[in-house]
C-alpha cells in the first residue's frame, strides 16, 4: 500500500499554549503510527486501533480546544473565527468517521484516502485555526500578566 510521508513536528507547529501543543505533538506522532499501519495493511487488527484512538483523542484534544475557548471568551471576542474553528472539528469527526468505515470494509483506495486527509487537515489546523486560537490565549495571558505580547494576527481576531 503506498502512503504518505510521515509528518515531521517542528516549531513553526507552536501556538504557545503547552497544553495544545503538547496534545498537538501526540496527534502527529500517532498519525505517523497510523501510516506505518497502512504500509502493513488497512485490514491489520492494530490499523484498526490506532484510526480508533486517533479519532478518539483528536476528539479529546477538541474539547480541550472549545474550554480554551469558553474559557478565554473566544466566541465573544472573535465570533466568526470561533465558529469556524468549532465547525471544522464537527467537519473532521464526520470525514474520519466516513473515510474510516469505507477503510474497515475494503473500499478501495480508501485507507489511502483516509491518511491524506488526515495528514492535510491536522497541519492545515493547527498551522492555521490554532495558531489563531493560540495566539489570543497568548495575548490574554500576556495582557493579563500586564506583558505587550506579539500580535501577528490581529486583524484576523477584530
Amino acid at each position: 500500500m503506498t502512503t504518505s510521508k510521515r509528518i515531521e513536528w517542528s516549531d513553526a507547529m507552536l501556538t504557545g499554549v503547552a497544553e495544545m501543543d503538547s496534545q498537538h505533538h501526540i496527534l502527529v506522532d500517532t498519525l505517523n503510527e497510523v501510516s506505518t499501519r497502512m504500509a502493513e495493511s488497512s485490514v491489520d487488527p492494530m490499523f484498526d486501533r490506532v484510526t480508533r484512538d486517533l479519532l478518539a483523542y483528536a476528539i479529546y484534544h477538541f474539547d480541550t480546544e472549545e474550554l480554551l475557548m469558553q474559557q478565554y471568551g473566544y466566541a465573544e471576542a472573535a465570533p466568526g473565527e470561533a465558529a469556524r474553528h468549532l465547525a471544522a472539528h464537527r467537519g473532521f469527526a464526520e470525514r474520519v468517521v466516513k473515510l474510516r468505515d469505507d477503510a474497515r470494509t475494503g473500499k478501495p483506495g480508501a485507507a489511502v484516502a483516509l491518511l491524506r486527509f488526515l495528514e492535510s487537515w491536522l497541519v492545515d489546523h493547527i498551522m492555521t485555526i490554532d495558531q489563531l486560537l493560540g495566539e489570543f490565549v497568548c495575548r490574554h495571558n500576556h495582557a493579563a500578566a500586564g506583558i505587550q505580547a506579539p500580535d501577528r494576527n490581529a486583524d484576523e481576531l477584530r
